[in-house]
């Protein structure tokens, strides 16, 4: 809206400003559309990311797979070089990748706070060493003062 609202405004030539006017809305009109386009699916009411489902039989129920939790190697929360959205990736043993798409809905620390909670007690020893590490090297974790809720030792 703004981008139109500029170009609207700089054809009206009332402003020495007009042409940085248009020229700005006409260059930024087309990053805020895709970007627009891209994060509409994820604010549609009622629209749910995934679904955990703990136990030793877990298992992370997406829309379109599910993944066991025995079978997760890595998962970790990435952002996608063209859309700038977070996504969810979940690396399994048999080296398969499933992606989940986030549209920003879900922040870092509640990413995190989740996994940590209802995933990471069914994980494998492999999979527990590599989200250990994750947590703690992690410097936004650390700058918000992020707890684990559980003991560690396995």
């Amino acid at each position: 809206m703004v981008c139109l609202f500029l170009i609207y405004q700089g054809f009206k030539f009332n402003s020495s400003y007009s042409i940085l006017y248009i020229g700005t809305g006409l260059i930024f009109l087309p990053i805020v559309s895709y970007l627009t386009f891209w994060g509409l699916p994820g604010f549609k009411p009622g629209k749910i990311l995934f679904k955990i489902h703990p136990g030793d039989n877990g298992e992370i129920i997406s829309n379109k797979f599910t993944v066991p939790i025995r079978d997760i190697k890595m998962i970790d929360l990435e952002r996608n070089r063209f859309t700038l959205y977070n996504n969810i990736v979940i690396n399994t043993f048999n080296n398969r990748s499933f992606v989940i798409k986030t549209y920003n809905v879900l922040n870092d620390y509640r990413f995190y706070a989740t996994i940590d909670e209802h995933v990471y007690p069914f994980l494998c020893i492999e999979a527990k060493e590599i989200w250990d590490r994750r947590i703690s090297n992690n410097q936004l974790l650390k700058d918000l003062n992020f707890e684990r809720k559980h003991n560690m030792k396995w």
